[in-house]
This record gives C-alpha cells, structure tokens and sequence, in this order.
C-alpha cells in the first residue's frame, strides 16, 4: 500500500501563518504587500495563496481586520546566468495568469551604487543578495508595498541556521530567519550607497509565512492547484554557494547517497562546511546533528527559532523594568537591578538591543552590534555586570559606555565624577549608554568632522523649496530625523538659499553637546556659525526667537524587530 503523501497548505492554515507575521502594530489601512517572485515553486505558492486569502477576506467582508487589500508581485532580473531571463519572464507570466500587478526589477550591474557584475569563479553570493534587495526595496517604494513577503521556508531555515554556524553565530543567531522584522536602515553605510534605504527602512517590513512549512508541503500545494513554476537550475550547483553546498549535502544525507560529490569544492565553501560540523557539535540549547537527517534538524532548528523569541521577550520585560528617564539619544540603566538577568544568552541580547539603540551605525546593520564580535560583547557583559566602580569604556558598535549616579531630584553625574563616590539618599548606581564621541564635545565648533556629522543640505532645502516642497527630512547621524517645514523657514534663510551659489553661504546641521544632538547652523564666509534651530536638554527644539520651523525626532528604536 503506497504511502500518503505530502499535505497540500489549507487556506485556513495559511490564514494563521499570515497573520502570525503581522507587524507589531498592525498593518496600515489600505495597504499594500510585496511578494519577492522569483517563478521557482516556493514563490509562486506563496502568490498564489497571498492572492487567494485576500480575495478571501474582501468577499467575506472580512477586510476590516487591518490586513493589507491588494498584492504586488516583484521579480528581480539578476542577469548572471543564462536561464535569469527565463525565471524573469516565469515570474511576469505566473502573476499575470493570477490577476496580479507584476514589476520585473532589472539589476544594472556597473551603474552605482551597483558594482561590475561578477564573473565566474569570484564569489557572488553576497554581492547577489546585497543587490537584489536593494532593487526590491526600490520596487516597494515605487508600488507603494508597506511590507515584503518571501517563500522561505522550513528547508531553508535550516540551511539559514547552519550558514551562520559557520560564520561563527550565536545560538541566537542558528534561531534562523524572523518569521517578521523590519527592513532596518539597510547594510550600506552611505547615503545614496549600495544597500541604503534610511529611516524610510524603519517603516517596512519582511515576512515569511511559510517558514514553518517543508518543502514537500509546498510542492504538494503547487500540485493540487495546477500551479505552473521553473526550478532554478544553479539552486543544485554546490560549487556556487555555500547555500546550494549545504542543500546538497543534507538531500545526499537524507537519501543515503554518497557524499564524493562534494569532494572539490571551493575552498571557502568546503572550509564552511567543516565548521558547521564543528559548531553544531557545540551548540548549548539543542542537539543537531547533521548526520539525523532533516526531520531532526527541523526540530533543532524549531528549538532555537523559539528560544530566540522568549529571549526577545525577556529582553524587552528587562528594558522597561531597568531604564531609567535618560536625556535624548542615551540610555540609562539601573545597575541594582541588572544581576537579575542570570542567563547568558539574554545578557549578550540584552547588550546588542541596547547598542542598536544608541549606534550611529544604521539601525539593524552588524556594525550597530558591534560586528557581534564574542570578544567585544563578552567584555561588555562582564563589565556591566561584574565590574563595580568600573570606568567608561567602549567595546564597538559606536557606543560609550560610562558609569552615571542617577536622582531623581538631582543632577545626572555621569563619567568619573561617579568613581569612589558614595551614594547620597534617593541616588542609584547606574549606566549610561550613549553615542560615542568622534571629538571631545567642546571642541565640536572648532573641529573637521566628517561629511555625515557636518552635513551640508544647502542644495537640498534649496531644491525643494524651487519645486514649491512643503517639507524636507534629513537623516542625521543615523539617528534624528530632522524635519524642515518650508512654509516657515525664516526669511533670512530664505534669502541665503536664493543666492548661496554667489555668495558661497551654506546651511548645515552639524552636532552639538556631549550627546552630539542636531543643530541647523547657516555658514558665511569669515562669520561664525549661526544657530536657527537646535535639540535642547529637555528635549524641546529652540528656533532661537523664529517662528517653529524645525522638528528633530529620535528614531531608533529598541524594539527585537
């Protein structure tokens, strides 16, 4: 008697799988979802039930439950292998047989922020991925998607865990793919750059509602309702990526089979392997042994992924009980209460939220963790919570790290007017993440600072005040969002705008205070720096006797996601 095969996904079922991906707080009104289309069978699965569950809901009248109303489908064009035109033209044709609004997005290697496109034999993985999403980001900027959902799925969240064992991630890390996150300020680290997206980051999202499904499961999906898909031929090479190695390797596992057909490959990717090996055998959490075949690593890796978030929500109970009232920008934490957190896997999480937080790196970026180097972290860690009467220090991400006695009725004192001090009544120890310096704050006026701490916007306010703009946002220092209303710019502002390309004048926002808050200065040849708006202490912006025209908004965030 034959065995019964694989489940086809149930509409009801995938409801639940979608709606366990929804953002935070909620999905806008009206709004619109992305699917990365690539024409292989996991995505075309995906469109075909994101488009079924919509249609769904509108005709039952269901719509009012805050989820997005219409479906986008985006396919990338990567142009690196003969059969790219191919999966293109697949994706276009499976979305245009569905009833779905469908934009190919064509990488154009060697026009910036794009490099020269990569050749055989030189690894392309990253480079590949790094383009690809910035050209999605793109495309949902264009459609107007609030959020993006990916195919990935159980299979790949294995694959997804044991590549970053091999580059040497926590077990937070081998917890695999959110099945929700943020899109983040992006990897790049230069405006206009490869991989930057800005604040404008922080208001979208990537889901995943699959990633609890197998494989065979989607397959049997694309069975049942005729769905017509391409494979990816090169997703069998393994000597391409470390990705495509791994696969092979646990389908010959999973078959059997022998594994000499992974003798020769490249070295970086035959190296990688060997520490997965390593690094599995380590793990604290769950056993995962790469020998048990699939159905084992699933549960491992299930294991994890749901570590990873009763670790977040611990984190997060953590930070609202130890915060204390902190000046913009910083953060402070209550020393007394820190040896509470016993477990070392939520004091490394803890760190990192923390560092997101303050770094000027951009949010959700491995620079703002301190490249997670163990090192580093662990240095913080045994600081923080071992180290009484410890001096300021830093251990990367951009982070100062300083000891501060906290009042509620008294002044803050942070730095080493804490050391060897006894506490008065009412006063706590305390700790005080803040942005790190890259001058001595009283030196700011006089010092040469980089182009992303003195940031020139004269051409841009003079621009958008040509077109007749209402408003213009500048992202400063990767963490205040600096908002011009144009209607109440002051007149001699205005003037200086007019004519700054004879009279050489400029307007800029550069930092000012230990904390390196913004200000708007307007620089005159041979003047002095003239302040038109600047953050105070108390949070509020002086517009220095002109009329509010200026808003500057902190906005990292310390969510998980």
């Amino acid at each position: 008697m034959a065995g019964i095969g694989p489940a086809p996904i149930l509409f009801n079922e995938f409801f639940q799988m979608f709606m366990r991906c929804m953002p935070p707080n909620g999905w806008p009104v009206n709004s619109k979802i992305a699917v990365g289309n690539s024409g292989g069978p996991d995505s075309t699965c995906l469109l075909f039930l994101l488009k079924k569950l919509l249609t769904d809901l509108r005709s039952k009248a269901m719509a009012g439950q805050s989820i997005p109303t219409s479906v986008v489908s985006l396919s990338v064009n990567h142009n690196l292998q003969e059969t790219s035109h191919l999966m293109a033209a697949r994706s276009a044709a499976n979305a245009a047989a569905m009833g779905i609004e469908h934009l190919t997005l064509d990488i154009p290697w060697g026009t910036p922020p794009f490099s020269a496109k990569p050749v055989a034999g030189q690894p392309m993985e990253q480079v590949a991925r790094e383009a690809r999403y910035h050209v999605i980001f793109d495309g949902m900027v264009r459609t107007g998607a609030h959020s993006v959902a990916f195919g990935h799925h159980a299979d790949d969240q294995v694959e997804t865990s044991l590549m970053r064992l091999a580059r040497g991630t926590t077990e937070l890390g081998a917890g695999g793919m959110r099945r929700c996150r943020r899109w983040g300020m992006g990897t790049g680290d230069v405006e206009g750059g490869l991989g930057w997206v800005g604040h404008h980051g922080l208001n979208r999202w990537i889901m995943r509602p699959l990633l609890e499904v197998r494989k065979d499961r989607i397959l049997a999906t694309c069975e049942e309702h005729q769905l017509d898909y391409v494979n990816d031929p090169t997703n069998f090479q393994p000597e391409i990526t470390l990705r495509n190695a791994i696969r092979q390797m646990l389908t010959l596992q999973e078959e059997g089979k022998d594994m000499s057909s992974l003798s020769g490959l490249p070295q970086h990717i035959s190296g990688s392997l060997e520490k997965i090996k390593i690094a599995a055998a380590d793990l604290q959490e769950t056993t995962m042994d790469l020998e048990g075949g699939l159905h084992q690593l699933h549960g491992a890796v299930k294991v994890l992924s749901s570590r990873l978030e009763d670790v977040d929500n611990e984190v997060t109970f953590h930070l609202k009980n130890l915060t204390l009232p902190s000046p913009p920008s910083t953060l402070i934490l209550s020393s007394h209460a820190l040896p509470a957190i016993m477990d070392p896997t939520v004091r490394l999480a803890f760190v990192l939220r923390v560092m997101r937080y303050v770094s000027f790196h951009p949010w959700g970026s491995l620079r703002a963790d301190g490249n997670r180097r163990r090192t580093s972290i662990q240095r913080i860690i045994d600081t923080l919570w071992q180290s009484a009467g410890a001096p300021s220090f830093t251990a990367g991400g951009g982070v100062l790290w300083q000891p501060a006695i906290f009042s509620p009725k008294r002044r803050l004192r942070v730095g080493t007017q804490c050391l060897g001090r006894q506490l008065q009544p009412g006063e706590r120890f305390a700790w005080m993440a803040s942005r790190l310096p890259a001058v001595p704050y009283y030196i700011l006026d006089t010092a040469t600072l980089s182009s992303k701490l003195d940031v020139d916007i004269t051409e841009r306010l003079a621009i958008a005040m040509s077109r007749g703009d209402d408003s213009l946002e500048v992202l400063f220092d990767c963490r205040f969002l600096v908002r011009f209303d144009l209607s109440q710019i002051p007149e001699k502002l205005v003037g200086a705008l007019q004519k700054y390309q004879e009279t050489g004048v400029n307007v800029r926002i550069k930092p000012h205070t230990k904390y390196y808050w913004p200000k708007v200065v307007l620089r005159e040849p041979s003047c002095l720096d003239t302040t038109y708006a600047a953050l105070m202490d108390n949070g509020q912006i002086d517009t220095f006797g002109h009329t509010p025209w200026v808003t500057m908004e902190y906005v990292r965030l310390l969510d998980a996601t």
